[in-house]
């Protein structure tokens, strides 16, 4: 029993540190310590230094596709208007709130919301 005190209180204090020097590295770098791994940090810094904005980027959306969400949204209402997917691009163009199907209709207060600020971000682009 002994034993397996020590063990714990020695991996505990060797823990510690270690802890405290990832927050520390985190800090420097601008991010809010435990938010990310040792390894992501190690990544984060070395893309800050050869300033490559594209895997800042994609560290900080915690590993998803860094795309603009107003691009995302502009292609896919081209797509849409390419193939002459009526329902959908007029979907598109309500911001969200186009009846598509009446079989699930639902109201959906975030998609909507969200469809809503996609539309203003492309109308903005425009102009």
């Amino acid at each position: 029993m002994k034993t397996l005190a020590l063990t714990t209180a020695l991996v505990a204090a060797l823990a510690v540190p270690a802890a405290f020097a990832s927050d520390s590295f985190a800090r420097s770098l601008g991010v809010e310590p435990g938010a990310y791994t040792t390894a992501e940090l190690i990544q984060l810094r070395q893309a800050m230094e050869e300033n490559n904005q594209p895997i800042v980027h994609f560290i900080l959306n915690g590993g998803s596709n860094p795309t603009d969400a107003s691009v995302a949204y502009e292609a896919r209402l081209r797509h849409a208007i390419e193939d002459q997917e009526t329902n959908i691009v007029a979907y598109l163009l309500n911001t969200g709130s186009e009846v598509i199907s009446t079989q699930s209709f639902g109201h959906n207060e975030v998609a909507q919301r969200i469809f809503a600020e996609l539309a203003e971000a492309a109308r903005e682009d425009e102009n």
